[in-house]
């Protein structure tokens, strides 16, 4: 059964919410296929232009998951840890907190500080942009080359 079967649409407030604490919590956990069974098949995600990995915006799960999120852990072992959690008057909800953890295969720390615009229907989240401190990213990044 696929995550969104049982769950609240993300169109709701609380849905939306829910669905993106179930999509931390698996983007955490490296689980593709609960992330997937979250994301509406027109899902468009927008990756903050300046990441060092998987920059840009993604069109579809698959590109999003692959390209996006997947890139990102590729090159960084890191977790979004939310602090607050904010409906927005459109339904949209915006929720900031950091990211933390290291690049990979280093002890080269990342904490950066992010905010994520959500949007969700009745088929799963349907959009995601991303802001972020780019420019902590790609300094842990080079210091990690240079160790």
């Amino acid at each position: 059964m696929r995550s969104r079967d049982c769950a609240m649409p993300a169109s709701s407030p609380e849905g939306l919410q829910g669905a993106v604490e179930r999509l931390y919590t698996a983007l955490g956990g490296g689980d593709g296929d609960v992330v997937m069974g979250l994301l509406a098949p027109t899902f468009e995600g927008r990756i903050a232009d300046g990441m060092p990995a998987g920059a840009g915006t993604h069109h579809g799960p698959t590109s999003m998951l692959r390209d996006g999120w997947w890139a990102i852990g590729r090159a960084f072992k890191v977790v979004a840890e939310p602090e607050s959690w904010v409906p927005c008057a459109d339904g949209r909800l915006l929720v900031a907190g950091t990211y933390r953890g290291v690049v990979r295969g280093t002890d080269v720390r990342v904490n950066a500080r992010f905010a994520h615009l959500w949007s969700g229907g009745s088929g799963g989240l349907t959009a995601l942009e991303q802001w972020t401190d780019t420019a902590l990213w790609r300094a842990a990044l080079d210091e990690s080359a240079r160790r």
